[in-house]
C-alpha cells in the first residue's frame, strides 16, 4: 500500500443518517403488517375520463355542493405558544394534497449514486424549463448535498407499478450507501448529466442547478433550503406521449400522489373542463351581463 493510500474501517463508518421519522412519526398504526392484511387488494384501476361534477354549472352560481355551508371552520395559529413545527408540517402535506412524488438521483463527489423521494416538489416555470424542490430539515442530507456539489440531479416521476421501491429509498441509509440496490431500481445513464434517472419511470427529467435558497426558521437556523433546477433533458416512456412530444397520457403514467401521514393515491380519474372564453366572449352572455351589472352597481 503506497504511503498517501487510505484504509477507511467499516467501524469508522456511520451506522445511518439521522432519523426524522422518529421525530415525525408519520404511521399512525402499531401494527401495520396486520392493517394492511384487513384491506382488499389493490385494482390496478383503468384510467376514466367522466363528466365535471356538475356539467350545468354556470356562472355566479359558486360550489355546487351547499354542504359546506353546514360546517364550521377551526382557526389553527401556526405560531401558537403550544404549536410545534412537526404539528404544522402534518397539517401541510394532509391539506395540499395531491402533491406529485419525484425519485430524485443525484452523485456524490466520491461517486456514490444516491435516490430518494420528494413530494415537496412541483413545476416552476417553462421560460427556462424549471422544477423546484424543497430539502427540509437544519442538515443538508446526502441529496442536497449533492445538488449543491455537483450541480446536477435527476428527476423522476412515481407511477403505481413501483411505489413500493420508490418508498424504501426514503431509508435513512448512511451517505456511503447507495439506495439503488437495496431498493431494485434500475439506474439508466442520462446524456447530460452524470446523475442517472429510474429505468422504471415513464417520465424522467436531467436537470441542472438554477439556484437555491435557505430557509431560516424562528430559531436562526437553517430549516429547509428551496433549490430550482433547469431541465435539460426530457425522457418520456413512447407509449404515454403524443408523436409531438407535447402531452402525456395520465392514463399510461398512472403517477402517485400523496397525501397526509403515510396516504398515497393514484391519478385514476379525470374530466375535462375547458377555460372560459375571452372576456369579450363571456360578456355577452345574458347570465353574465346581469352578474356584471350587478359588480359594477348599474341599474
Amino acid at each position: 500500500m503506497s504511503p498517501s493510500s487510505t484504509t477507511i474501517s467499516s467501524n469508522s463508518l456511520p451506522i445511518e443518517a439521522p432519523d426524522k421519522e422518529s421525530l415525525i412519526k408519520r404511521n399512525p398504526h402499531a401494527d401495520f403488517p396486520a392493517v394492511q392484511a384487513s384491506r382488499p387488494s389493490y385494482p390496478t384501476p383503468p384510467f376514466n375520463l367522466t363528466k365535471t361534477p356538475n356539467p350545468d354549472w354556470l356562472p355566479g352560481t359558486g360550489a355546487s355542493d351547499s354542504s359546506w355551508r353546514q360546517h364550521a371552520l377551526r382557526i389553527v395559529d401556526p405560531n401558537g405558544p403550544n404549536r410545534t413545527t412537526v404539528q404544522n408540517y402534518k397539517l401541510m402535506i394532509s391539506t395540499t394534497v395531491p402533491r406529485p412524488i419525484a425519485l430524485v438521483s443525484t452523485v456524490s463527489s466520491t461517486g456514490v449514486k444516491n435516490v430518494a423521494p420528494f413530494s415537496f416538489f412541483q413545476a416552476v416555470s417553462q421560460d427556462p424549463p424549471l422544477y423546484s424542490l424543497s430539502f427540509v430539515g437544519q442538515d443538508p442530507n446526502d441529496s442536497l448535498r449533492n445538488v449543491l456539489e455537483s450541480g446536477e440531479c435527476c428527476i423522476s416521476l412515481v407511477s403505481d407499478w413501483f411505489i413500493e421501491a420508490a418508498n424504501y429509498t426514503s431509508i435513512n441509509t448512511p451517505p456511503h450507501l447507495s439506495e439503488w440496490e437495496l431498493a431494485g431500481l434500475s439506474p439508466v445513464a442520462s446524456q447530460v448529466v452524470k446523475a442517472p434517472h429510474v429505468g422504471e419511470s415513464a417520465f424522467s427529467v436531467e436537470c441542472k442547478l438554477h439556484s437555491s435558497h435557505d430557509i431560516i426558521g424562528k430559531s436562526g437556523k437553517r430549516s429547509a433550503t428551496l433549490v430550482l433546477v433547469e431541465a435539460v433533458m426530457f425522457h418520456v416512456r413512447e407509449d404515454a406521449v403524443d408523436e409531438a412530444g407535447v402531452t402525456a397520457d395520465a392514463g399510461v403514467l398512472r403517477a402517485i400522489w400523496r397525501g397526509g401521514g403515510i396516504t398515497y393515491g393514484v391519478c385514476a380519474n379525470a374530466w375535462e373542463l375547458p377555460r372560459p372564453e375571452t372576456w369579450r366572449v363571456e360578456r355577452e352572455r345574458e347570465d353574465v351581463k346581469k352578474l356584471d351589472k350587478k359588480t359594477n352597481g348599474a341599474a
